[in-house]
């Protein structure tokens, strides 16, 4: 202990005021410090007397007591991060003062004197952090990502395939539903239930913790992730008290689920037990654990429900029942409106109740987008997608991204479109940089278009295979089903949150003329851009960069519609039948008024070569100045303060 003593010398701790040293104790605590003991160092016993008036002030006798044996010894404080507890390191009901005359106390009055020991002691006993250096242990962290992430999305995928069973088509979707949930929700609390348990599990917030020990194989300190740990368990504390619960309602889910989908006992009876082992994995093993583990690094109670409410800032929002009372009132409203809705006799057109511009960009995608895998050069079995069919939800999705990456991605991510860099009180305004992040974000699902597709060809394997079984081909397509719809809505919801935020940006970068002023450095530039491979002439070839950007942004716009409320929406994976042949009837009249177009051109063409030369020639002049003037008009109507007014020329 003499290095203990040659610091404390160093550090004048006997020059110290007597307030100072305690306020250094203090913080020496809160920092996770320890005291040890000099046990060749003993000092004369002593007696201590406590003055019952005041609670706080501590005499030192130095005559020995004669009727108390017990002896104390005299202990050095040592300021370390790293704990190295010995079996001489016991005893901290020993820890009195630094000094003979001093005595210190925990700068939170609330927490007692041992609180932190008790914290480290039950975390290390409970097996989530390592000896030393307070450390998540790496066995806890195995658990995490080999056994609690798989169980928790099993619950999911489990309770998301049986709330929303596959039918033919959105309809009878939705009337599966509503057979399964009168069946089994004796409460109305209890689809509710089950719904939240997508909620529990965050991939970005369980990435961050384990990447230190999976990518950087270096050990994860506690106390450095008390965010991602409070977002882990914060969902599994709302539902904790239900966990019985939970099992016996998503055992009657299910088997409401086989009776309307007609799955066999020994299928669904495997999946309820797969979802009660999850269960008891989540509520019984892991949660305890993950407690443990939170409060040791937030140095936090949690004990009584005040202090957890307060802790994880639950409300109201997090209360089961929440979203049942907002669903009922949204369904009162809902039903008033219809009741309103009927006076009025007759259905408006789905043109009319689009604004202009979704209008504008969905006859757009009519014109120029093609949904056959031969204009999509999908013509071989390799590829991904030859086995889906053409009105696939997913396929067409695909399809739209790929012609918005091939026709109007230059107009965002290269250099042809310059975007000023504004700054406005401190506030950094870079659209070149959020379009980027945007098609970085559509570059990054491609992986779960792949996977989407592999579902699907599985599925046919098993369709077309003869020498299976028939429940086994029964329960493996059902299985199959189940996952393909659960990949397509989780791919929907992101490709529909990437898309939104493109037309919000949009939104407010043509809206709003200043914006657009200060923003676009070169709106009347005229693009000429190389052809790409197969001699493909982009469709913005020779637009200036404004009415570019507004065909794009017209695109964009009947993408969001299609995904949101239009064709491409809803849970069913493919389009409605009579939805398609809406569209093939729209497609033959469309090139029956192209091949028109096509005769009248030719006939005009013949007339034309029949005038003198000298007569082209002028009027080539003067048809190529009218053509300019021409452009320039359509600019102008095209982009006007509110891009409110259609193109005759799109």
């Amino acid at each position: 202990m003499g290095d203990i003593d040659k610091t404390r010398d160093r550090l004048k701790l006997d020059d110290i005021e007597e307030d100072d040293r305690r306020d250094l104790f203090n913080k020496f605590v809160d920092a996770g410090g320890e005291v040890v003991f000099d046990s060749r160092k003993k000092i004369n016993s002593t007696t201590i007397n406590i003055n019952a008036n005041t609670n706080s002030h501590i005499k030192k006798n130095n005559s020995i007591n004669t009727n108390s044996q017990s002896r104390f010894e005299h202990s050095d404080i040592k300021l370390k991060k790293e704990s190295h507890p010995t079996n001489k390191q016991t005893n901290y009901e020993a820890i009195e003062k630094i000094k003979t005359n001093e005595v210190f106390k925990p700068a939170n009055k609330s927490k007692p004197l041992f609180f932190n020991f008790k914290l480290w002691l039950s975390a290390f006993s409970s097996g989530v952090i390592t000896f030393f250096g307070g450390k998540v242990n790496p066995k806890f962290l195995n658990f995490i990502d080999k056994n609690v992430i798989s169980s928790l999305l099993e619950m999911d995928t489990l309770m998301f395939n049986a709330l929303n069973p596959m039918g033919i088509n959105d309809a009878d979707s939705k009337n599966k539903r509503e057979k399964i949930i009168s069946r089994f929700a004796t409460e109305l609390e209890d689809v509710e239930l089950l719904e939240r348990i997508k909620d529990q599990y965050d991939e970005k917030v369980y990435k961050n913790l384990l990447r230190p020990y999976k990518e950087l194989d270096s050990p994860v300190i506690a106390v450095n992730y008390v965010n991602e740990l409070k977002g882990m368990f914060r969902p599994l504390y709302v539902l904790h008290l239900y966990s019985s619960k939970i099992k016996l309602v998503g055992e009657k889910a299910m088997s409401s689920y086989a009776i309307v989908d007609n799955m066999s006992k020994g299928i669904v009876n495997s999946r309820i037990s797969a979802f009660k082992r999850a269960v008891e994995l989540i509520y019984s093993k892991y949660y305890p654990k993950l407690l443990i583990l939170l409060q040791y690094a937030s140095k936090e109670k949690l004990e009584t429900l005040e202090e957890f409410n307060k802790f994880l800032e639950i409300t109201d929002v997090d209360i089961l029942g929440y979203y049942t009372k907002l669903k009922l009132a949204n369904q009162k409203i809902h039903e008033s409106k219809i009741e309103a809705a009927k006076e009025n006799i007759g259905k408006k057109d789905e043109e009319e109740k689009l604004n202009k511009i979704e209008s504008i960009g969905v006859k757009l995608i009519e014109k120029c987008v093609s949904f056959k895998k031969e204009d999509n050069n999908i013509e071989y079995e390799t590829d991904p997608f030859y086995t889906i069919e053409e009105n696939d939800k997913i396929y067409r999705i695909k399809v739209l991204i790929d012609f918005l990456d091939r026709e109007y991605s230059i107009l965002f991510v290269s250099n042809k479109v310059k975007y000023n860099l504004v700054y406005d009180n401190l506030v950094r305004t870079d659209y070149k940089s959020d379009f980027n992040n945007i098609f970085l974000s559509l570059s990054d699902i491609n992986s779960r278009f792949n996977e989407y597709s592999e579902i699907c060809k599985n599925i046919l394997k098993v369709e077309e295979d003869e020498a299976m079984r028939f429940e086994q081909r029964v329960s493996m397509l059902s299985e199959r089903n189940g996952q393909r719809a659960y990949i397509s809505k989780k791919l929907k919801s992101t490709v529909m949150s990437i898309i939104n935020s493109f037309k919000k940006k949009l939104d407010k970068l043509l809206l709003d003329k200043e914006e657009r002023e200060k923003i676009i450095a070169n709106p009347n530039d005229i693009l000429t851009l190389f052809a790409d491979i197969g001699n493909h002439k982009k469709r913005v070839q020779g637009y200036n960069v404004l009415k570019a950007l507004t065909e794009a942004y017209y695109f964009i716009s009947g993408f969001n519609y299609l995904i949101t409320e239009g064709e491409l929406s809803g849970a069913g994976i493919l389009i409605d039948k009579a939805e398609e042949t809406i569209e093939e009837n729209k497609e033959e009249k469309d090139d029956k008024e192209d091949k028109k177009e096509e005769e009248i051109k030719e006939n005009e063409e013949t007339k034309n070569e029949n005038n003198e030369d000298n007569n082209e020639v002028n009027n080539t002049e003067e048809n190529e100045k009218e053509i300019n003037n021409d452009k320039e008009e359509n600019i102008d109507t095209l982009v006007s303060d509110n891009i409110d007014e259609d193109v005759k020329d799109m």
